[in-house]
């Protein structure tokens, strides 16, 4: 097998720009420390540990363990960075998450990698399709999704300079097709902040994390058809980037929002929530549809879940029908 592949899926991408972004970290920060358990091999984090082996620790395949040795590093003044598989940083680790990371506003960044249904066959325990869900839910912390690895290392950098807790929300791999560059060159992340990668006017697509590739296709194939459709790249889900969400509903008059998780409690919901008090538009909502996952081809999984941008153009031409 290639190094550069891991259970049939790239280590290139997110994973890479993961590695690359901690190692410059580390330099950057001499008292960050890694937290992993167990995981570090599919994650893609064993070069920080190979260069800063005094910063790595293992806690074993205990998750709730790795959040609470977090929370007490950032008391002894420590920058704790913990890369877990989604499903276990807010399912298994719930309690902890919620108490001595949010309600101690702890100064912890967590990485949450295999979000959605990126992780083809690992099924229903490893595909987490509501870690925005209860996390968003849980005070304190912000929750950040980036469109592709260039942004994703500003959002780690970022996030790193910030005090207080952040869970930045990444893929494992996605469909080569879509395996590019997203943002444009010059892009500026900004952790508080979407950003609008296409204008238009007819109709608003609001996504993010691997369905803003997607949406851009989409207003791509609308402007065909003579629709002209905004594309935002919801970066910014808690807390949500207000003025942009806004702005662009005002203008269009329609949204569609497009995310690799549950519709209840996600992106749709925060955009719901925002525009319900601050500019009621229509709506339409694409992403999972409050099921659990199952193990497959990604490509198949995609499908089977409305995660296309075929289905981001069923939703945005009956929205326009309206």
């Amino acid at each position: 097998m290639s190094p550069k592949m891991m259970y049939g899926v790239s280590l290139k991408g997110f994973r890479s720009a993961l590695a690359d972004s901690l190692l410059a970290m580390g330099e950057r920060y001499p008292n960050m420390v890694v937290v992993d358990a167990e995981t570090g091999t599919a994650t893609n984090v064993l070069d920080f540990r190979d260069t800063y082996p005094d910063r790595y620790v293992t806690m074993g395949i205990a998750e709730q363990a790795a959040l609470s040795f977090a929370f007490a590093l950032s008391r002894s003044g420590m920058l704790p960075v913990v890369p877990l598989f989604s499903c276990f940083l807010s399912h298994r680790a719930c309690d902890q998450l919620y108490v001595q990371i949010g309600y101690a506003n702890a100064n912890v960044k967590l990485i949450g990698c295999y979000t959605g249904i990126s992780t083809p066959n690992t099924g229903a325990t490893h595909q987490c399709m509501n870690d925005i869900a209860i996390i968003r839910s849980t005070p304190n912390i912000r929750v950040v999704e980036c469109a592709d690895p260039s942004e994703l290392q500003q959002a780690i950098e970022q996030a790193m300079a910030y005090v207080g807790p952040v869970y930045i929300r990444m893929i494992r791999g996605d469909i080569p097709k879509y395996d590019v560059p997203v943002v444009p060159a010059g892009h500026k992340f900004a952790l508080d902040r979407s950003s609008v990668l296409r204008e238009g006017s007819d109709i608003s697509l609001v996504a993010s994390g691997m369905m803003v590739a997607r949406a851009l296709e989409a207003a791509d194939i609308l402007s065909r058809e003579g629709v002209s459709a905004e594309v935002v790249n919801m970066t910014a889900i808690k807390p949500v980037d207000a003025e942009t969400l806004v702005a662009t509903a005002k203008k269009t008059g329609r949204v569609v929002t497009c995310e690799n998780h549950n519709i209840f409690g996600g992106v749709g919901s925060a955009v719901a929530e925002c525009l319900c008090e601050k500019c009621p538009v229509p709506m339409r909502l694409v992403g999972v549809r409050d099921q659990y996952g199952w193990s497959g081809d990604l490509e198949d999984l995609v499908k089977m879940y409305g995660l296309t941008t075929d289905e981001i153009l069923r939703n945005a031409r009956e929205l326009l029908k309206d």
